[in-house]
């Protein structure tokens, strides 16, 4: 060990600190100087950041959420009108199927029914028509008669399409599900839009099956055909020994689906006044829709918010409603969050930037007063 090293005081094999930094270093140092000597000033900032994301963050989305709430409920409550509205509507339109059913259980023999069915579909027409159907809005097209199934009865307006369908032949029982709705004798049903033989229309079948108690299996009510049972159905479900109760057939009415199709119903335009978006399904049996849709409306039919049963007898549709608004609210509030987030990091970066700057001062300050002692 040299006499220097004794000298000075410094033990072999250790490095001599580095002196402490003045105040005057650290009231010349930079910002990030600073921030390296005391980062405790770091926790003011962190803290506020965290507080103001935490509080604005829960303001926006309780504020948001209570929107988007109301947007949907908004949405469902339009649905309901619309669905409720849309069974009215065609439920009143089914009227005349009811009143030529009511004509059928006072007298089924078919010679009196023959003799009077025009006159009776002529009033059936006007009534309908009194009733605010004749400008296209669901207007009566066709009344029929089918006796065990088969037309042989019908008054068509504007156009007479004279036909003779039998809707137990093979290639239309299915089509049709005759055999179900008989089966189930549920009254009215309506089926459709189908489309029309001889015709380029869609329509709404409305039918009503017919049955009547204590009937011998052989009673024909003078069919025309002088058959006594539907093509291929002597037995269940159109005659039960049992009950003995008959299938005399059915009374249908067409209905032209032209202004639902089109949108022009006045629920669905109310729909789109709100700035709403629908889209009107078939349902199946086991409760899908599938591909089945067959009207729609507004800018984004295929979104939705929403969705309602509309019930009809023996059937219905399925009516989905979308809401653009609520995504509206979902686009505010991530914009409304993002710029929480910059706002508070601006903040919290000029608190930081103050509290460095304050602590340079300070330092500034005591050097300041260091030297005037020395100067005096």
């Amino acid at each position: 060990m040299g006499e220097e090293d004794m000298e000075e005081g410094v033990l072999p094999g250790k490095k001599e600190k580095p002196p402490p930094a003045s105040n005057s270093d650290i009231a010349t140092a930079g910002l990030p100087t600073l921030l390296r000597k005391f980062p405790h000033l770091l926790i003011a900032p962190v803290i506020s950041f965290c507080l103001i994301v935490a509080l604005c963050s829960f303001g926006i989305v309780h504020a948001t959420n209570a929107s988007y709430d109301l947007e949907g409920k908004q949405a469902r409550d339009a649905a309901l009108g619309a669905a409720d509205g849309l069974a009215q509507e065609l439920s009143s339109a089914s009227k005349a199927a009811l009143s030529l059913a009511a004509v059928v259980k006072m007298s089924p023999n078919w010679s009196f029914l023959e003799a009077n069915f025009h006159v009776l579909a002529e009033e059936l027409f006007r009534q309908s028509n009194e009733d605010g159907n004749d400008d296209g809005s669901l207007a009566l097209m066709e009344l029929t008669l089918l006796p065990f199934g088969r037309v042989r009865a019908s008054l068509g307006k504007p156009i007479q399409r004279n036909s003779s369908a039998d809707l137990f032949s093979p290639g239309l029982i299915g089509r049709f599900k005759t055999l179900e709705i008989v089966e189930r004798d549920s009254g009215l049903h309506i089926q459709g839009p189908v489309p029309l033989t001889n015709s380029e229309d869609l329509a709404f079948a409305f039918g009503y099956p017919i049955f009547f108690p204590d009937t011998d299996e052989d009673e024909s009510w003078g069919h025309p055909d002088n058959i006594t049972h539907p093509t291929s159905c002597p037995g269940a479900p159109c005659y039960n020994p049992e009950t003995r109760e008959k299938y005399w057939g059915s009374a249908g009415a067409l209905v032209n689906a032209g202004s639902i199709l089109a949108g022009k119903s006045v629920h669905l335009e109310r729909l789109i006044s709100d700035d709403l978006s629908y889209k009107l399904e078939l349902t199946r049996p086991d409760g899908t829709t599938g591909d089945s849709t067959f009207v729609t409306g507004g800018s984004n039919p295929d979104k939705v918010t929403t969705k309602v049963t509309v019930a009809l007898p023996g059937n219905s549709w399925a009516l989905s409603v979308y809401n653009p608004r609520q995504e509206q609210v979902i686009k505010l509030r991530n914009g409304l969050l993002a710029m929480v987030v910059v706002v508070a990091f601006i903040l919290s970066g000029l608190l930081l930037l103050l509290l460095l700057s304050s602590t340079r001062a300070n330092f500034l300050l005591q050097e300041q007063l260091v030297t005037n002692k020395l100067l005096q």
